[in-house]
């Protein structure tokens, strides 16, 4: 639970950090965070998820989850596809970049993953935003493929 505990405090100074070092042009409703759900390794674990831009094609995508028995801390830098769609409500935002989480347990281990991600953004509407993604590791530190999907809340 302590590491649990440790891990949402990281998240959330990473989230302030990156908040305050944001340029003073950045565009309102580009960031998001909310609650997720991962699917893979034979379970389902819930979480938070993030978005920050750094620019217009670039996002940095901070997460925590809570599988049982440790906690997974990651991020990951993705290119957006910025997809201009002017007769519908819905915007998609298509995203590929590459990530790299930490695993820890609660036994004290860890282990460092390195992976690509790829995914899309659902903007509904001007404040709510749904996510989905896909996150394939390179290495086989007990971490296989899996699914996240979410809802951001835009700011």
């Amino acid at each position: 639970m302590k590491k649990q505990i440790v891990a949402l405090v990281m998240l959330c100074s990473s989230v302030a950090a990156l908040g305050m070092g944001a340029p003073a042009r950045a565009e309102m409703g580009k960031n998001s965070i909310g609650p997720s759900v991962l699917i893979g390794n034979g379970t389902t674990n819930i979480g938070v998820d993030s978005k920050f831009g750094v620019n217009e094609s670039l996002s940095i995508r901070p997460y925590i989850y809570f599988p049982s028995g440790g906690t997974l801390f990651g991020s990951s830098l993705t290119y957006d596809f910025n997809l201009t769609n002017t007769g519908n409500k819905v915007q998609i935002t298509p995203y590929l970049g590459g990530s790299v989480e930490i695993a820890n347990a609660n036994g004290g281990g860890s282990a460092t993953t390195v992976g690509f991600v790829g995914g899309a953004d659902f903007d509904v509407t001007e404040a709510i935003q749904l996510k989905a993604s896909l996150n394939v590791p390179l290495s086989s530190n007990g971490r296989s493929t899996d699914v996240r999907v979410g809802a951001g809340f835009r700011f």
